[in-house]
């Protein structure tokens, strides 16, 4: 049966719940921390409608309090803790109890069940994405955030998962599949598994897989895997009962990676052949690998960032008059997190980034990114979103000398040479490439011929060139401009909020594997912060939410009203 509270009423000020259990000077201190923030700005909006379909409305025992277990999950990982530290915050932790609205003694202590039934649910369901957003563009539109200025990065993230190498890949990978049929069909597995196979892989001993790899030996070992997992595939790819497992569909995953059939011999392929978003363990196939970074996830982060310098002092200036907006404090936000496989390379995460924006209402005017972001299919994405894109050109300048030429920036094409003299020639050629030509009457008595980037050719002197390198010539010419650099200094600002991301809030591994799991981690985490800088913010700028203070020997009786009422300061 579903126990819910109405968490769309108000309360009297000076009559809300909690006064008859925290002192004045202990309301204070509450007021200032992030659980009031949490309690008025992300407990209301919790979607806890969304699970009432699992739970009976008339029948059976009442359920705990459903907005403050699903708070309870939400603030496990604002501060990454187990499932035991959390059952003790939420049983003790009077911050909790005050975010959570949480005052009933019955419902501060919960089972580990009950707490990883309710984050089971949330991941199952993806509700993790809805909070985020949700609550984000509520701190948004409540704090007037500015949202015209927005950069992104990536952070590289681990799952609950040990980095392996080739061999134990495919070692493990037989050994997951082994143990699942035979779990699953033991009568199958006794009669075509074989014992040598059987020891070798399910059986600690010295004659087992675990007891023979050497790094001598790594070439035998990967052949004689190769060809067990090949065995395993032939023997059971015709029997739907076991090619339908989830551990044979990876066994024919992993084999298809690293191996292939020639000649009806196993060829184990060499390690640079191999994809970066092949199989990196078997317990965690969502997770990929980054030639830099390595074994893992991403997530891609984007958040607000202004250009004008926050004031750090009061807020009120020396000569004591009101600090104007330009000087105010400035509240910035994430935005934007979005989780993948370490083999997505950082260009193809700028589209998502700005549709979800757009779908929520906060597309913004310029978006920085560094590098790899910077591909001129991006530009030309950013542009169609009315989007600037502030990001610097990929790859190495040309040594075409370009500079040393005309050049019509409207159609990227050369328009004649630094002697002012129009090409006598000029051919398009079938693979996308412009040849210009000049003729050896001319470029003869040129001032510049000892310093001209053009060739010499047969009938005189001639420069082949395409369309995308004047684009990127040019690009980079204003990337040399004071305006693009003032503009894109900003940009490294996100590096402390990755730094942030990673070390406040435990982010870099979660205890979980699956993409779907450190999405949800990594969501939540990123409306940690946001939840945290808004509470940093409130205190700069010294305005928290008015709290009424009674005196200490009145009675105060607490009475909750409709939402709808308006009520007078």
């Amino acid at each position: 049966m579903i126990n819910i509270k109405n968490t769309g009423q108000n309360y009297l000020p000076g009559l809300e719940p909690w006064r008859n259990i925290y002192s004045l000077r202990k309301l204070k201190l509450l007021q200032k921390s992030w659980a009031e923030v949490f309690r008025k700005h992300i407990l209301p909006l919790l979607p806890a409608e969304q699970i009432f379909h699992l739970y009976s409305s008339h029948r059976g025992r009442p359920t705990k309090e459903l907005y403050s277990i699903m708070g309870t999950v939400v603030l496990q990982q604002f501060f990454d803790l187990t499932d035991s530290e959390t059952i003790k915050e939420l049983a003790f932790n009077e911050l909790w109890h005050f975010a959570l609205e949480c005052f009933d003694e019955d419902n501060q202590v919960i089972s580990e069940k009950t707490l990883w039934t309710m984050r089971n649910q949330l991941v199952e369901l993806g509700l993790s994405e809805q909070i985020f957003s949700v609550a984000t563009d509520h701190l948004i539109k409540y704090f007037n955030v500015d949202i015209s200025k927005q950069r992104i990065d990536s952070v590289h993230v681990y799952s609950n998962m040990a980095r392996l190498g080739r061999i134990r890949i495919l070692g493990r990978t037989i050994i997951k599949f082994l143990k699942n049929l035979k779990r699953q069909h033991l009568e199958i597995f006794n009669a075509e598994i074989s014992s040598e196979m059987q020891t070798k892989y399910l059986k600690k001993s010295e004659a087992s897989y675990f007891g023979q790899i050497k790094p001598s030996e790594s070439e035998r070992n990967m052949a004689t895997l190769a060809n067990d997992m090949y065995l395993l595939i032939s023997t059971f790819s015709t029997e739907t009962i076991v090619s339908n497992m989830t551990s044979f569909k990876l066994l024919l995953r992993v084999f298809s990676e690293h191996c292939y059939v020639e000649n009806e011999q196993v060829v184990v392929k060499s390690s640079k052949e191999v994809s970066s978003d092949s199989v990196q363990n078997p317990s965690d196939p969502d997770s990929g690998y980054d030639g830099h970074k390595g074994q893992g996830f991403q997530t891609q982060i984007m958040e607000t960032y202004s250009s004008k310098e926050e004031k750090k002092d009061d807020s009120k200036t020396d000569n004591g008059n009101e600090e104007t907006n330009e000087n105010k404090p400035k509240l910035n936000l994430i935005t934007y997190s979005e989780t993948e496989s370490a083999a997505k390379h950082d260009s193809h995460a700028l589209k998502p980034a700005l549709e979800n924006l757009q779908e929520r209402g906060l597309k913004s005017e310029k978006v920085a990114g560094d590098t790899l972001y910077a591909s001129e299919k991006n530009k030309e994405i950013a542009k169609n979103f009315g989007v600037e894109l502030i990001a610097p050109t990929p790859g190495k300048a040309s040594k075409k000398g370009f500079d040393k030429f005309n050049i019509d920036s409207d159609n990227f094409e050369i328009v004649s040479c630094q002697s002012n003299k129009e090409p006598d020639v000029i051919k398009h050629n079938k693979k996308g490439s412009i040849s210009l030509f000049w003729n050896k009457s001319t470029c003869a008595n040129c001032p510049f011929s000892d310093s001209c980037p053009t060739k010499k050719c047969r009938k005189g002197r001639k420069i082949t060139y395409r369309k995308e390198s004047i684009k990127f010539f040019l690009r980079r010419q204003y990337e040399e401009s004071l305006e693009f650099k003032d503009e894109y200094r900003y940009r490294s600002g996100i590096e402390a909020t990755n730094s942030r991301f990673i070390h406040m809030t435990g982010a870099r591994r979660l205890r979980y594997r699956g993409l779907e799991k450190m999405r949800f981690g990594q969501k939540l985490r990123a409306l940690a912060i946001n939840v945290f800088r808004t509470t940093k913010y409130l205190r700069k700028i010294g305005k928290f939410f008015n709290i009424l203070f009674f005196p200490t020997n009145i009675s105060i009786f607490s009475f909750e009203i409709n939402s709808k009422l308006k009520i007078a300061a």
